[in-house]
């Protein structure tokens, strides 16, 4: 902050003392020190965007919208293939999924309830593996839909 302060003030001694109100150098050093005021006062970046309607602890929800917006289905348990129905319209035409199936310690290590899901049927087809508060806000459009999931143990840390 001290730099930058420093530099905006000889910045202004230089273009006083110079009298060219339009010179170029003066110009791109004021707006490379505006650019890192910026930078700093940034905020944080986030790894990802949570849902705005919480995924129940213990479920792995989708959405059919990208974000985790739409309408959500949510499932505790493996399926192998989600029925046809509008139960599960949040993974047969999903496009957002969030993972809140949990963690755990253990002989001082971080586990969770990772979650696996499939775009085809039966665990076959492209596969994205989710560890327990995480999600993928945008399924890609290679990917399809999830068509099944599986649940298993995974270490954290």
């Amino acid at each position: 902050m001290a730099v930058i302060l420093v530099t905006v003030r000889a910045l202004a001694e230089g273009r006083r003392s110079d009298r060219r109100p339009r010179d170029v150098r003066w110009r791109v050093a004021a707006a490379a020190a505006v650019c890192a005021l910026c930078v700093a006062f940034a905020p944080p970046a986030r790894a990802g965007l949570a849902p705005a309607e919480p995924c129940p602890s213990g479920w792995v929800c989708g959405w059919t919208g990208p974000d985790y917006t739409g309408v959500a289905s949510f499932v505790s348990q493996d399926m192998p293939s989600y029925p046809e129905t509008t139960a599960y319209v949040g993974f047969n035409g999903g496009a957002s999924v969030w993972s809140s199936a949990g963690t755990w310690r253990r002989d001082g290590r971080l586990w969770g309830r990772c979650v696996t899901v499939y775009s085809g049927t039966e665990y076959r087809g492209q596969s994205r593996t989710i560890r327990p508060d995480q999600g993928i806000a945008r399924l890609p459009a290679s990917f399809g839909n999830v068509r099944s999931n599986r649940f298993h143990t995974c270490r954290l840390s």
